[in-house]
Order: structure tokens, then sequence, then C-alpha cells
């Protein structure tokens, strides 16, 4: 399981402006709906508070992974690094600035689990989380989405 398989530039978004989690969580069913044909703004929206409701998606870090289980044929992503911070409810009461949203298949258990602990690895890296920050716009910020933790590391080494 990597980022490529269910993230694509068409649903990274830089510099969203908002200022609540709500608020995150409205837009970023607005623009996921308006370049994803079969969803709907609305009821996006509810299935992820819904699941906010539970508990606070945001793991640290400045990071939040909302998600949800919803009618589609495979696991969707998109990432959205907001123009400032917003209190998600984090551990560590640290603003969240990149929102991962993390849509699965109703009968995806698994799968799901295993996308989580994946974007939980990537976000870990301090280098990582930088260069999403950092990247000038939505077209970076995707590239820069695709890097590989080890990568960054080792960029020397050949794969």
């Amino acid at each position: 399981m990597d980022i490529e398989s269910i993230l694509v530039a068409e649903r990274t978004f830089a510099d969203i402006e908002t200022t609540s989690k709500k608020r995150a969580i409205e837009k970023a069913s607005d623009l996921i709906s308006s370049v994803e044909s079969g969803f709907n703004a609305q009821q996006l929206y509810n299935n992820l508070i819904a699941r906010e409701k539970l508990g606070p998606t945001a793991i640290g870090n400045g990071i939040a992974i909302p998600h949800c289980r919803i009618a589609c044929s495979s696991t969707i992503g998109s990432l959205f690094r907001l123009s400032s911070g917003i209190d998600f409810g984090a551990l560590d009461d640290l603003p969240v600035r990149i929102m991962f949203v993390l849509l699965v298949p109703q009968h995806e258990t698994a799968d799901h689990l295993r996308t989580l602990a994946m974007l939980a690895r990537k976000f870990e890296s301090e280098m990582y989380r930088n260069g999403l920050l950092e990247a000038q716009d939505s077209r970076e910020l995707f590239e820069m989405a695709l890097v590989d933790n080890e990568e960054m590391l080792h960029p020397n080494v050949a794969s």
C-alpha cells in the first residue's frame, strides 16, 4: 500500500482558507465532490462529521486524517494544506495544517486499517511534514506527498 494508489493531483489542494474543524471538513467535502463524480458533498460531510464525533481524527504534529466508510469502489484519498492552523482536538494540542481525507469502501476493514497505518508512518517524518508545509502550490504539494520517506532520509541510495 502506498500513497500513489489513493491520491491524485486533482484531489490535492494547497492553502485552503477555513476557520474551524467543521468548516474544514465542509470545504473538503465540497472540493472532493466537485472532482469526483458520484459523491454528494452533504452526504460526505455528514459521514465525516459522524466519524469525527466518535473521536478526533487529529494524529498530532499538525496532522488530521478525517475518514469514513462510504459507498465507493476503491479507497480514495484527498490532501489539503490549510492556510492557517485550526483546532482539531489533537492530543498534543497543536493546530492542524495538513488534513488527509480518506474515503473507504464500506466492506474494506483490513484495507482501511492498512491505509491509516501507511499514512501515520508517512506523517511521522518531520522532513515529510515540512515538505508538505513548504510546497508552493497544489501541484508541488501533490509531488511532495508522493515522496517516499526512505528516499528523503537516503537520497543517494539506489533503490
